[in-house]
């Protein structure tokens, strides 16, 4: 599921459960994280990063995790426990890219030897050791791919290990050596043009915002709903403070029916948002939902009934989207169908292949000078990463660590029968953009530069 989160980006996390979307990032469009608790220069949106032939020479290099043919990175993620439905999946994108690259002969000389991949179980103390382990005492060279609700940056910060993966504890910024999917910035008021233009377009008059009671699914919504209503859009029922797993979510469906309302915008996880349909469908609502989570396709074959006509925010081409005008969605699907075929659209698993890629551009772009530093200073130099045409472009060299800089960019999509199609965009362009965080502003065209488009 997702969590709504901007920068060049979308909206936001919490722990400890954290739902995973992809709508508000740290990029330009939407990307709803949601969690519930428990207890100018360089132009970079090539499809692959080149990289060197086997057999070329690889200068020496004193950097921890690097030999004269490999260099070792490892993860952490929550790979067990309750929360690893929301986490798990992003070390087999991450895997898949290696093995991409691999086995192509590696970078300048050098395969990426993905040795370690470790499990926090959803543990915050344990978290800690891990990173302690990896960078201490198995000396990597990079982390490329946190995915956890318990990410504490200090021991990265102060290492200035690159570090690379999925932000939805909105603590990545404003540190140079943190690398979230997308950008790291979560930038809540870029969800009002997001949802004021799905609302316009499907003619929703009166709408309704419904979260859990923690910052990390109220606050997207909380700013969605202070957006539309501060441009004039009819906002007729608020609930931020469902109790998690939405049990009782039925009781908001009552009363948005006796509002009128004829949308709603939910900043749940899956579980909630399926008691939320269920509960619409019950009591003969006919009224449009957007979700920032939940968009996994095992969740609409099990539910298809329910999640016709769902709309989702997500911050990267549709699955489904055509793969002769998307080269970079063609690779990823034929890569992953390759090396991880049960994760082909899984939404974690391309965060783990957008968070190796950019690793992998600054290693390129590093060359001889292998050093962590280098790496880090040549990712802070693309101004338009698109992890090889997925993703709509993240300037690293300076919204990508500060946000709030427009264009705010969404690609929707809706479920239609078994599948999630491309919805609400203008012919074959897949992505909608704006340049102000005004819901009453419309989209612009063309979409800015290095955004992919058809040829």
């Amino acid at each position: 599921m997702k969590a709504c989160k901007y920068s060049d980006g979308h909206p936001g996390g919490d722990a400890p459960l954290q739902m995973i979307g992809d709508g508000m990032r740290g990029r330009q469009g939407v990307r709803a994280l949601i969690a519930t608790v428990f207890t100018g220069g360089l132009l970079v949106s090539a499809l692959v990063v080149a990289p060197t032939a086997a057999g070329a020479a690889a200068a020496t290099s004193t950097a921890p995790g690097v030999t004269s043919n490999s260099i070792t990175v490892g993860t952490i993620s929550t790979q067990t426990g309750t929360l690893a439905s929301n986490f798990a999946s992003l070390i087999y994108g991450e895997r898949a890219y290696y093995d991409y690259i691999n086995a192509q002969g590696g970078v300048n000389g050098r395969k990426i030897d993905y040795k370690y991949a470790l499990d926090d179980g959803g543990n915050p103390t344990t978290f800690n050791q891990l990173a302690n382990t990896l960078i201490n005492q198995d000396h990597v060279f990079a982390v490329t791919g946190v995915a956890t609700a318990f990410f504490s940056p200090s021991l990265f910060v102060e290492s200035g290990i690159p570090t690379y993966g999925y932000n939805v504890t909105n603590n990545w910024v404003p540190q140079p050596n943190l690398f979230a999917a997308g950008g790291s910035v979560q930038y809540y008021p870029a969800e009002g043009p997001i949802v004021g233009y799905v609302a316009k377009a499907t003619k929703s008059t009166k709408v309704a915002f419904v979260a859990y009671g923690i910052a990390a699914s109220s606050a997207a919504c909380q700013a969605g709903a202070y957006s539309l209503t501060g441009a004039g859009f009819d906002v007729v029922y608020t609930d931020f403070k469902i109790n998690y797993p939405g049990t009782t979510v039925a009781t908001d469906v009552q009363r948005m029916k006796q509002a009128g309302a004829n949308m709603v915008v939910s900043c749940m996880d899956v579980q909630g948002n399926i008691t939320m349909a269920r509960a619409i469908q019950q009591y003969g609502l006919h009224m449009t939902q957007l979700w920032f989570s939940g968009n996994d396709k095992s969740t609409l074959q099990q539910n298809q009934s329910l999640m016709q006509g769902v709309y989702f925010s997500i911050a990267h081409v549709p699955f489904t989207a055509p793969t002769s005008v998307y080269p970079g969605l063609s690779l990823y699907l034929k890569e992953m169908t390759k090396y991880e075929p049960k994760y082909v659209d899984d939404e974690v698993a391309i965060q783990g292949w957008e968070s190796a890629a950019l690793f992998v551009q600054g290693v390129k772009m590093a060359g001889n000078n292998l050093t962590q530093a280098n790496v880090i200073k040549e990712d802070n130099s693309l101004t338009a990463f698109t992890a090889g045409g997925l993703t709509t472009p993240t300037n690293w060299k300076d919204a990508g660590h500060t946000g709030h800089a427009p264009p705010y960019c969404s690609a929707y999509i809706k479920a239609s029968g078994t599948n999630y199609v491309p919805a609400l965009n203008k012919g074959q362009n897949v992505f909608v953009c704006f340049n102000s965080i005004d819901p009453k502003k419309a989209p612009v065209y063309p979409l800015p530069t290095g955004t992919p488009a058809p040829a």
